[in-house]
């Protein structure tokens, strides 16, 4: 079953057999109906309101009957941490922890996915321009944080635990740009641009005021080295080695790239 606010946008989930049901954590009425009979739940929720759509989810959740929460949160997830985000997802897995439900909180890495904003000047210019400088990170590619989840629904194995979940390598953008060249046939170029233009940037094409903010944060942090890390949790979790940048640019991005 999948609760979702807009069902044409999940037509692809319902022709796959998936229960759509229709809400928003801000109408508690649908998260009821959404949640009822339900035994475990994935709960995802991103923006601004992050943390309060969470805490709703968890308290209706709990009332009822869910017995377990698989939560999908933010890499190292602290109240302190150097981004809103960051600091609403700690809020979010304390909440988690401390309504007696069974949970496993799942942290994802950087994705790989969100190098498909830079296709435009990957395709026109042959280049990537983002705000990480030499920084390393974990990238992970979201179909693993997905097989992840799938793993901690369905079995009780990793209850009660927080995780981590990476690539197979700390890379920086250098790296991504030479895979995507190796792919392509031609010279990819990786420009490192000031954190707070990537957020003027994200600004210019509609992003909203926190969401540029936040992406300006980690682009800082992640310049500094916070995410230059791995673990090996995505393949305890699923049996097989998270897709490594190689994979990515063959199955994702190169395609993505020739298509215009």
């Amino acid at each position: 079953m999948a609760f979702v606010r807009d069902p044409v946008k999940a037509a692809r989930l319902a022709a796959s057999g998936a229960t759509i049901r229709r809400g928003a954590f801000e109408d508690t009425a649908s998260l009821r109906a959404g949640f009822a009979g339900a035994d475990t739940v994935v709960l995802i929720t991103a923006g601004s309101a992050l943390a309060e759509q969470a805490a709703a989810a968890i308290d209706v959740a709990r009332a009822a009957g869910v017995r377990k929460i698989v939560r999908i949160s933010s890499l190292k997830a602290d109240i302190e941490g150097p981004t809103d985000a960051t600091r609403q997802d700690g809020r979010t897995e304390a909440k988690l922890r401390a309504s007696g439900l069974t949970h496993v909180i799942l942290r994802g890495h950087c994705f790989m996915q969100n190098l498909l904003a830079s296709v435009g000047s990957l395709r026109s210019e042959g280049k990537l321009y983002f705000g990480t400088g030499s920084g390393k990170m974990g990238l992970i590619d979201t179909r693993d944080i997905a097989d992840a989840a799938v793993a901690a629904a369905t079995s009780d194995a990793w209850d009660g635990q927080t995780l981590e979940l990476t690539g197979p390598a700390a890379i920086d953008y250098d790296a991504v740009a030479a895979a995507l060249g190796r792919e392509l046939g031609r010279d990819v170029t990786y420009v490192p641009v000031p954190p707070t233009a990537v957020g003027e940037a994200a600004r210019r094409f509609g992003t909203d005021e926190w969401t540029a903010k936040v992406l300006t944060d980690y682009c800082t942090a992640y310049a500094k080295g916070w995410g230059d890390f791995t673990t090996q949790e995505v393949a305890k979790l699923t049996g097989h080695e998270p897709r490594s940048i190689a994979e990515f640019a063959r199955e994702v991005l190169a395609p993505a790239v020739r298509a215009g």
